[in-house]
């Protein structure tokens, strides 16, 4: 009986040390974005624009405009439009 509850209880330490590497399931060990365009946007469409810095959750910084028709376009956060415009709205935000 006692090697069995030894052998239990190693089995259960075992499945608990190879979980800890696992990455949870979600939003987290993953890329909002698949692919990106670097095509230019006119700003009186833009209703908002989310910035997500690369991390454990994925590489890539990413980009997620949307759209005053709410449709959602990932940018290549390296276009120079792109970096003119978050630019343009850093300088407007402080000044007010």
């Amino acid at each position: 009986m006692d090697r069995a509850v030894s052998v239990t209880i190693l089995i259960l330490l075992l499945c608990a040390v190879t979980a800890q590497g696992i990455p949870s399931l979600g939003l987290q060990g993953r890329c909002n974005c698949i692919r990106t365009t670097s095509a230019f946007i006119h700003p009186m469409l833009i209703r908002s624009l989310k910035y997500i810095p690369g991390g454990s959750h994925c590489e890539n910084t990413e980009i997620i405009i949307t759209l005053r028709h709410k449709r959602k376009v990932c940018v290549n956060p390296d276009a120079k439009w792109v970096q003119a415009f978050i630019n343009a709205n850093k300088g407007a935000r402080k000044d007010k």
